[in-house]
């Protein structure tokens, strides 16, 4: 079977020779969208062919460029491509979604300064060397760049993962995108002949960059070469004996972009200043604070909360010079036209097309809803110059720009459709053409991505070939052929080559010995696009694909794979893994899996110990599972009392490692037991309900250990029975008391907020009473109705009745008493849940808080929910198969019933029986009742005026930007009241998960922002208790 056709398989071609046939506006631009078409050998380039106009123009004039469509999927044979790997591939991390629904075309990445990798891909971004370093110049923790083929760029948040914004304005694919981190811009090139720089720090448009005429086509490259790299003219060696305006007084550091054309041309430009530098230079500018948005005015007035995000940032519409062909030309276009092109400069390398732009559309909130878009403002339009160019610099499109060293002289190198690779000299006024690296023999075609690593050169080629160049040399050291894949994408990172490929694999290479280590399938049909990034002690590889994704491979280099600590590197590093392999065990707390719970607590106490911990496991109830005992002990200095010794305090975590089932498994995403990150998410079984907050507790206190600044005792108790009542863990605990120790404050964090969007601290819990209710007769079987109907008493019937008792028509309990206890509301409380719904009200979103409720005012739902105590009926049952015709000689019923403070579980269970017994009497019935208690779990009343309470809130609203909304739960954990009147301390219920988590349905997740953040504010709140008087 034919390889499937890759995107320069689908270039419409451009006829003869550049200098016979130009490209002008008619002229076909890139189209990836036609799988009929295919790209000849580059030695057909000198053919004569007809200009080909069957794609549509778009609203300007300019044929559109589209992607392959997903639909042609390679196939790739398992076996051959994977025979060849001698590792296993890496890790998927994460899997980010372009909002759009289109290809992701290129990648830039702005990463933290602990994060600066060294490395180039095909897009020409350096590693360390040069002024393409990645390093971020404000100390945010970096972001992630996606060019689409729809025109927007898609802003992830490089420490969660997470869409933060999308920039809009390209009328055309955008093709190349590369950071500049030295001044805070990110530049994109697009297929509407345009480029644009972003400043980084607030995501609005500085330049909008024209081309000399509307004959280039698309902008297929670009690269940024600092001002110091640039040779002056006389040391340059020959010139073309041309002059270009305003360089005779050039001033040395400023830098030049270069671009390389569809029309075969490079052309260049100086960028001035930034002309907003009061925001392009402000260091101050918080990088993780998005723009403000009207949809959350709850936020603190001095900052702004996490989700007021993912804004759409809008830039100036494109005007273009209308084209004869395509447009009917108005006269005042005509004299607009006119107008533009008398404007041209003649004092400097740019031109300024007279004005700067107003963003003439207003910014909208994306698909979330979250956020308005800080794209508008000032952009200065400008343009290349007709003698800024070097035409037909290649005799095909310049596919890719890379800035590299040539005998410890900085190149620009371009790499072209006509096979060969031109190094160039870049002077103040001149682009030099230094020496042309041709591919010889028929394996190589077009060249179609770049990456140096010191001195050496890769180029990968149509038809899948990789060539080794020497940068010194200029000699061809190396060929490697993996396949017959074009390769389309190349990123080099320590000693590893990675190649993205036409048939969707990547395929990697180690530089020692230029062995192929490994190979694996990316995308699910091509890939078009790759970066790399150091990631504390390992790496990223970004890969982008036509199937609508760009994707993040945990890659560990083995120079650098121990220089940071599992807890520094966080869930997107070891904790990643660690999490992975804890979500990959089955500890569903049932018989069958009663080995894999045993296996799962003992992969815990292995994480723990490797986190610095004393770990032990507890045995617990027979027949059930054991309980990890884990303590971190404080090793900070101590912080000296004038009255007494230093004392550490102690706090104690209670935490589950136990899941419920994964019922439904055809119903999940992805396979329940093998975590996938998604969009800022992470999915599986386990990973919000209870193994996630479970691993960033643990984080929390390794990362302050590691840098010694523990100073609290972290004692962590983690069950494996919750689930299912928590069998035997009050006699665990009561046994091994003196192990365990004193404790000032117990931590749990086993809840949800009430949203997405607004951090919570849950108060309450109502307590629980779990009973089943049976009601027999003497017949040991069921009986037939037409025979025995209305002549004996029916169990089912008076079950029925016996339940129908319990309440009254409006859900209210009817048990004598059963309210008698229930705590008055405080006028305190009653302000909390006020504020809950005043937040909820300017969030648009108050119809949350009644959802599923009888009651359609948020308020009185509220209450009813989470301090008001009710009672459910699960289900009824009879035994044996159902059947029309037989009268079930038994019935039984399972009922809840949710107490709250003050009631007593002893008085409630009593008053029940008291009720049915009393019920069920009055029908004079033959059958029997009997009642029957399965579990209880008391209900837990938290302190609002604890100190460790208010240090809670203050970290959680310095992390979160906002102040949390303190909640009720109408949930039960039974093991929190115990703990609390065992040791005599008050616990602290801090949730980290949200409403959307989806525990104990399918496709459960949690955000990878909660955990992270959820353990800085765990980390936050060690430190602020130790200093507490108490």
């Amino acid at each position: 079977m034919d390889p499937p056709k890759t995107p320069h398989e689908h270039i419409k071609q451009v006829a003869n020779h550049p200098a016979a046939v130009p490209v002008d506006s008619a002229s076909p631009h890139l189209d990836f969208s036609r799988p009929n078409q295919s790209l000849p050998p580059a030695s057909a380039l000198s053919a004569t062919r007809p200009v080909d106009l069957t794609t549509p123009p778009s609203r300007h004039g300019e044929p559109r460029t589209v992607l392959a469509s997903p639909a042609l999927r390679a196939s790739a044979s398992s076996p051959t491509e994977s025979s060849q790997s001698t590792t296993p591939p890496p890790v998927l991390l994460s899997t980010l979604s372009a909002s759009d629904g289109e290809s992701i075309l290129c990648i830039a990445v702005e990463a933290g300064e602990a994060d600066a990798g060294s490395g180039t891909t095909a897009n020409g971004k350096e590693g360390k060397d040069g002024d393409r370093s990645r390093v971020r110049t404000d100390g945010g923790e970096g972001r992630v760049y996606g060019g689409s083929q729809g025109g927007d760029i898609h802003v992830w948040d490089l420490e969660t993962l997470s869409l933060r914004a999308r920039l809009t304005g390209h009328e055309g694919a955008v093709l190349a995108l590369q950071v500049v981190p030295t001044h805070g811009w990110l530049i994109s090139a697009s297929g509407d002949g345009t480029v644009r720089v972003w400043d980084t720090r607030t995501l609005s448009l500085l330049y909008l960059i024209h081309p000399p005429h509307d004959n280039i086509g698309d902008i297929l490259s670009i690269a940024w070469v600092a001002g110091d790299l640039l040779d002056d003219d006389e040391h340059a060696g020959h010139r073309r004996g041309r002059e270009v305006p305003g360089t005779s007084g050039r001033r040395r550091g400023t830098a030049r972009l270069y671009a390389g054309c569809q029309d075969t041309s490079i052309q260049w430009v100086d960028l001035p200043p930034a002309p907003h530098p009061s925001t392009a230079n402000d260091s101050s500018a918080s990088h993780r604070s998005p723009v403000q948005s009207p949809h959350h005015p709850h936020s603190h007035a001095s900052s702004q909360s996490y989700f007021s995000s993912s804004p759409l940032s809008h830039s100036p519409p494109i005007y273009k010079a209308p084209n004869k062909f395509f447009d009917s030309i108005s006269q005042a276009d005509k004299n607009r036209a006119r107008a533009l092109g008398s404007r041209r400069g003649s004092g400097d390398s740019l031109n300024t097309l007279g004005k700067s732009l107003k963003d003439s559309r207003p910014a909208t909130p994306n698909e979330s809803g979250a956020g308005q878009g800080n794209g508008a403002g000032q952009a200065v339009e400008l343009q290349f110059q007709a003698e800024c160019i070097t035409p037909f610099a290649h005799f095909g499109y310049v596919y890719c720009l890379l800035v590299g060293k040539s005998n410890d002289r900085s190149v620009l190198m371009s790499g072209s459709g006509d096979e060969s690779v031109k190094l160039w000299r870049p002077t103040t006024s001149d682009l030099l053409p230094l020496a042309t690296l041709s591919s010889t023999g028929e394996d190589c075609d077009a060249v179609l991505a770049l990456a140096t690593k010191d001195n050496t050169l890769f180029a990968g080629h149509q038809g899948g070939v990789v060539r080794v160049w020497d940068l010194d040399t200029l000699t061809c050291v190396r060929v490697l052929r993996p396949h017959e894949h074009d390769v389309l994408a190349l990123s080099v990172l320590s000693s590893s080559l990675y190649a993205g490929c036409a048939n969707g694999w990547i395929k990697q290479w180690d530089l020692r010995t230029f062995k192929l280590e490994n190979a694996w399938e990316s995308h699910r049909s091509i890939v078009l696009s790759s970066e790399v990034c150091g990631m504390g002690g390992g790496g990223w590889l970004l890969t982008g694909g036509n199937d609508a994704s760009l994707k993040i491979w945990d890659i560990r280099a083995e120079d650098t794979k121990d220089s940071a600590t599992p807890a520094e590197r966080g869930f997107q590093g070891e904790l990643f893994h660690t999490l992975a392999n804890f979500v990959a065990i089955k500890t569903i707390a049932d018989d069958a899996h009663r080995e894999d719970c045993r296996q799962g607590a003992l992969y815990l106490k292995r994480a723990l110990r490797g986190l610095g911990a004393e770990t032990v496991i507890l045995p617990g109830a027979p027949d059930k599972n054991p309980i990890v005992l884990s303590t971190f002990r404080a090793n900070a200095p101590p912080r000296p009392n004038r009255f007494e010794a230093p004392r550490r305090k102690r706090v104690l975590f209670y935490g589950h490692y136990d899941v419920v089932p994964a019922s439904a498994p055809d119903v999940w995403t992805n396979d329940p037991f093998t975590m996938a990150g998604k969009d800022g998410w992470l999915y599986g079984r386990g990973v919000s309900d209870n193994k996630g907050p479970v691993l960033a507790v643990a984080a929390a206190a390794a990362e302050l250990r590691r840098r010694q600044e523990m100073e609290v005792d972290l004692v962590m108790l983690v069950e494996g029975e919750e689930e299912t009542g928590s069998a035997g863990f009050q006699e665990a605990v009561r046994k091994n008391r003196d192990l365990i120790g004193d404790v000032d404050v117990i931590l749990v964090s086993n809840s949800y907020w009430l949203g997405e969007d607004v951090p919570c601290l849950t108060f309450g819990l109502r307590g629980v009473i779990h009973a089943s209710v049976k009601v027999e007769s003497a017949i040991s079987k069921p009986i037939h109705s037409g025979i025995e109907g209305g002549a004996t008493s029916e169990p089912l019937n008076d079950l029925i009745r016996v339940i129908a008792g319990l309440t009254d028509a409006d859900g209210r309990v009817r048990i004598p008493g059963f309210l008698d206890d229930v705590r008055k509301m405080s006028p305190n409380e009653q302000k909390l849940y006020e504020k809950i719904v005043e937040r909820y009200k300017n969030l648009n979103d108050s119809a949350k808080l009644a959802s599923h409720s009888a009651v359609s005012d948020p308020l009185k739902a509220l209450i009813n929910r989470w301090r008001q105590p009710a009672l459910s009926v699960h289900n009824v049952e009879v035994p044996g198969p159902a059947q029309k015709s037989l009268i079930p000689n038994s019935a039984s019923a399972a009922i809840s019933i949710r107490i709250v403070p003050d009631q007593s579980l002893d008085d409630i269970v009593a008053k029940l029986k008291s009720h049915l017994e009393k019920s069920f009497r009055s029908l004079r019935t033959q059958n029997k009742l009997s009642v029957e208690i399965n579990h209880v779990a008391d209900w837990w009343l938290g302190d609002l005026d604890s100190p460790f309470v208010s240090a809670m809130a203050d970290c959680i609203s310095s992390q979160w930007k906002v102040d949390p909304l303190f909640i009720r739960e109408g949930g039960s954990i039974p093991s929190l009241p115990f703990l609390e009147r065992e040791f005599a301390a008050d616990a602290i219920h801090f949730p980290m998960g949200t409403s959307t988590d989806s525990a104990h349905l399918p496709d459960e997740r949690i955000r990878v922002l909660n955990l992270e953040n959820g353990k800085a504010i765990v980390s936050a709140w060690f430190g602020n208790i130790a200093s507490l008087d108490l």
